[in-house]
């Protein structure tokens, strides 16, 4: 959908028609603010003086434009087009890096040209505290180890006995506002047992 208004937590962003071609001469607008709903019922002087503590955290998933032709402008606050405000013209098929507002709104503008349409791009957006990687949640058959997300802190994880960690034990929250790795995941240890007796078995048949 275009000129659409968003608020958070969190939520989905995609060109328009996405995963189908997108359409020519296409101008959207989205304007993205930050909205804990555990502030809400607050004077409204103490609530915007807490929202101002929230930034905009957004991350692309997919991302295909014609280069130099489809753009997607992502700037701070909510002054749609200021280019004093912009962050990034982004274009091509490249999926963009992590991106976090400075402010607690952000606007994006997507403009295509009249000739050429490709598959777009799909994006998430997260509010989360300035200064922080926001929570990467809880493990699945596990523990974790740590309650603060902000620059600099870290978080451990640890399976349970009948489940093997796949992926790295800690990670670190970074300046970019984004963690050191993805969380990683609990996998039954019988499960890779026989994962790996069936392939040895494959094995022994095809020397047969």
């Amino acid at each position: 959908m275009c000129d659409t208004y968003l608020r958070g937590p969190s939520g989905v962003i995609t060109s328009p028609n996405y995963p189908v071609q997108y359409d020519n001469n296409a101008y959207c607008v989205w304007v993205i603010t930050a909205l804990n709903p555990a502030k809400v019922g607050l004077l409204d002087i103490l609530l915007d003086a807490l929202v101002a503590n929230s930034v905009i955290k957004l991350n692309f998933e997919e991302f295909d434009l014609e280069r130099g032709y489809d753009t997607l402008t992502v700037g701070d606050g909510g002054q749609v087009g200021d280019q004093k405000s912009v962050l990034y013209v982004l274009t091509g098929t490249t999926v963009p890096d992590l991106i976090v507002s400075t402010e607690h709104q952000m606007w994006l503008l997507f403009q295509t040209d009249s000739v050429r349409n490709l598959l777009g791009f799909k994006a998430t957006y997260e509010e989360i505290d300035q200064g922080s990687c926001g929570d990467p949640g809880l493990l699945a058959y596990g523990k974790r180890e740590g309650s603060t997300f902000r620059h600099g802190d870290s978080l451990t994880f640890e399976c349970q006995p009948a489940f093997e960690l796949k992926g790295q034990k800690i990670i670190t929250c970074q300046k970019s506002s984004q963690w050191s790795s993805q969380k990683p995941v609990c996998i039954c240890k019988s499960e890779g047992k026989n994962v790996l007796s069936h392939l040895t078995r494959d094995v022994s048949e095809a020397i047969k």
